[in-house]
């Protein structure tokens, strides 16, 4: 049977025409589902089977996961071990350090030591081996690239690691045999997934010959992967018919011609596309928040309304505060990022090294609340066998256990009863600050010494010098002397252990010291021995320096993310629009379509110029696909909307105290809804009256509308200050004895306003 390919720019479309091939199976029959997330294929798998009852044998997958699972005996066969990114970024960065030592960078030695370049190359080198160049045709054009890329793949073959571009072509080499295997031999659909290197396209084109049946789905407007499914499967795509009552018809005209040259025919405005605007991007979230409870109170489930972000840093921490101030449950798809104390700590210890036992590095180290506990900080630790050390790699999210404890910012293993916290609570690493700066320490280990030393020696002649030996000045010297001596006992030893480092080991020796070091000098060490974990597989390559190593570790052990719940049912999804592909929700919002954030500004790739790119015709992006790009989430944001998606946009950035330009995409979205295209006055005066949300007064006009009790007082007290006096007069007085803090500071700003004499005077 020839494949069948499905395009729609509706995703509710789109998983309905899966589900009915789904539906129409036996009960019995396996088969085979890989979609573009996890999350797609466990909705689209959930829905179907609350259709069709039991049923087993279903089998899903995503990608990348089922490209590991068949080709797992073809890397066993040859030696070869997966690694993910930061393997990668450390094979990266140990070649850009062994070139530019031999002056083997070209052009690019000037830049090779900023921090983002091994990175930047990472990527760049990646998307070259996907996209199935050899370094030969990239001699004439990029001959640093060529040399680089020659050098890296050497670096790989000699290191027996597969990265991705090795698993998918070993995945395809094993598909391409006439050996059985269970699961190519299945009914397979592909639901909405992104095929945009030829290594993807070989790997499909091989599933697509082997399974008996097989049908697949893309989004109108992803013209990349429509293309390279096209190839792959020999078909062209079947456009999916609208129904003309199913949805709202704004949202049906918006989801169809979006980004079109020809607009539709001139239509008036419904509830299915909803546009406002808000002072700032916290004030947005706000809002969408409000619009959310809003819903729910109506009957939407939370797990069918989604928030989709394109500038998801930027919008990630203000959504973050606004759902939990409301109380709303949320799925972050991609994790929740927090600060990570424990990587930073540890990284400002090896940067104390490097910089010859900086002061001011141990100092930051000590500032950071990572000290280990008093009844940890004896004697040293016996050194780790490695699996003693040994944490689910970072690549696997953290565990639950753990993420818990980041979350609560309590520690796993520091459930210690109340007599240790007092004794925690005695260390004071603040104090430790102060002292540092007190002895004046510098740097080196001699210094330390010394500096400790005559400090110590101060204090105890300014003790013997006190006429009172038991005043509060002899006591605070008997608790510096306390503190300073415990600081030695600390950090010398510590010291010590950084002292030790060596310039350059292999991979294998670094990941014992830095794991051992680790274990000793954090309270919550489970962060940064996943991460050392994660570059296990790097352990034979050397000898790397220690600069080396603070490189490829800097950008992991600064933040730390999240994993999300275990099901996101019951909750708001919050994810980039990307990962909304194959999966559709009753109620979207859009956040961001501000200049700057939707659409991002598009820049050229600096490694591998678009001059170069579009010679070599190997589907390498340019800034004409990365413009593509951008309006494709816009598309897949929309397209996952059943009922109604809501836009919004910042008027104002709050950071700058500048105004912000509603992006040219909101008009686009108008004028694909309305037929019609707006002025950006009318865009801005329109939106503004829907948003009701003002800089000054940060609550709504009813306090009905409040998602906190913060808003709802705020919006009682607008509406007070608008009555006359002798209707006013005590009617917000709770507000005085409900927190005696709050209390406090109104009577203090009273007194402010207030310039005459009162009777409590």
């Amino acid at each position: 049977m020839p494949p069948t390919l499905l395009s729609s720019a509706s995703a509710g479309r789109r998983l309905d025409a899966a589900q009915e091939w789904l539906l129409a199976r036996a009960p019995a029959e396996e088969v085979l589902v890989v979609a573009a997330s996890a999350d797609a294929a466990n909705d689209l798998l959930r829905r179907s089977a609350a259709r069709v009852g039991a049923s087993f044998g279903w089998h899903r997958a995503t990608l990348p996961r089922l490209a590991a699972w068949l080709a797992t005996p073809e890397l066993v066969a040859g030696g070869l071990t997966p690694v993910g990114a930061l393997a990668v970024e450390a094979v990266v960065a140990r070649l850009v350090h062994r070139l530019a030592e031999s002056d083997g960078l070209g052009r690019y030695a000037d830049v090779a030591a900023g921090p983002g370049f091994a990175r930047a190359l990472a990527r760049t080198l990646a998307e070259v081996r996907l996209a199935g160049l050899a370094a030969s045709l990239l001699a004439e054009r990029a001959p640093e690239v060529a040399a680089l890329l020659e050098a890296y793949e050497r670096e790989l073959a000699g290191s027996g690691f597969a990265d991705r571009a090795e698993v998918l072509s070993q995945a395809a080499r094993s598909a391409d045999r006439s050996s059985p295997h269970l699961l190519l031999e299945l009914p397979t659909l592909l639901l909405d997934v992104t095929l945009a290197t030829q290594a993807e396209r070989a790997f499909i084109s091989a599933i697509a010959q082997r399974a008996p049946e097989l049908i697949a789905t893309v989004p109108a407007g992803d013209a990349i992967s429509q293309t390279s499914l096209e190839s792959a499967l020999g078909v062209r795509a079947q456009v999916l018919d609208v129904e003309p009552s199913r949805d709202p018809p704004a949202l049906r005209r918006l989801q169809a011609h979006l980004f079109e040259e020809a607009a539709p025919e001139s239509a008036g405005a419904d509830e299915g596309v909803v546009i406002f605007s808000a002072p700032g991007e916290s004030r947005e979230c706000v809002e969408i928040a409000r619009r959310l409870i809003a819903a729910a109170g109506q009957g939407v489930p939370f797990d069918c309304m989604a928030v989709l972000l394109r500038s998801a840093d930027e919008y990630r921490p203000h959504l973050e505060e606004a759902l939990s101030r409301a109380g709303i449950p949320a799925h972050f798809a991609r994790g929740a990022v927090r600060a990570d104390p424990g990587g930073r700590a540890f990284l400002a210890l090896l940067r104390c090294r490097t910089e010859g036992l900086s002061a001011r590095r141990f100092a930051e180290y000590l500032s950071l609340g990572e000290v280990p506990s008093a009844s940890e900080q004896g004697a040293p630790p016996p050194p780790l066998a490695p699996a003693d050390r040994w944490v689910p790699p970072d690549g696997e999210l953290v565990p639950e256990r753990v993420a818990e404890a980041l979350e609560q910012g309590v520690h796993p293993a520091a459930e210690a009863p109340d007599a240790d916290r007092e004794e925690v609570a005695s260390v004071a690493p603040r104090h430790w600050e102060q002292l540092l700066g007190e002895a004046a320490v510098i740097g080196g280990w001699g210094r330390w010494e010394r500096r400790l030393s005559g400090l110590a020696s101060k204090l105890r002649l300014d003790q013997d010098a006190l006429d009172d030996a038991e005043g509060p000045r002899a006591a605070a010297i008997r608790r510096d002397l306390a503190g300073l001596e415990k600081l030695r006992d600390f950090a010398l030893p510590l010291l010590d252990v950084l002292e030790a480092l060596p310039r350059d080991a292999s991979w294998g020796d670094w990941l014992d010291r830095l794991s051992a070091l680790a274990s000793r000098a954090l309270r919550r060490p489970d962060r940064v021995l996943s991460v050392l974990a994660e570059l296990a597989p790097m352990a034979p390559v050397g000898p790397v320096s220690i600069d080396e190593v603070v490189l490829v570790l800097r950008s992991r052990l600064l933040e730390v993310a999240l994993p999300p719940a275990s099901a996101r049912y019951g909750r708001v999804f919050v994810a980039p629009a990307e990962a909304a592909r194959g999966m559709a929700f009753d109620l979207v919002f859009v956040p961001g379509l501000a200049e700057k954030l939707f659409p991002r500004r598009v820049a050229e790739e600096p490694i591998l110029l678009d001059e170069v790119r579009s010679t070599l015709g190997a589907g390498l992006l340019t800034n004409e696909e990365r413009i593509a790009r951008e309006r494709l989430a816009l598309r897949l944001a929309v397209g996952a909307a059943r009922r109604q998606v809501v836009l919004s946009y910042p008027r104002l950035d709050l950071d700058q105290g500048r105004p912000r330009v509603p992006s040219f995409y909101a008009l686009e979205a108008l004028r694909a809804a309305e037929g019609r295209l707006p002025g950006f006055d009318e865009l801005a005066g329109r939106a503004e009256r829907i948003g009701d949300a003002r800089v000054g007064w940060p609550a709504p006009r009813e306090p009905s509308a409040a998602i906190d009790e913060a808003e709802h007082d705020l919006a009682l007290l607008e509406r007070l200050l608008r009555l006359e006096p002798e209707r006013s007069v005590g009617t917000a007085r709770f507000l005085l004895s409900a927190n005696p803090h709050l209390g406090r500071a109104l009577r203090f700003r009273a007194r402010r306003w207030l310039r005459r004499w009162t009777p409590a005077d």
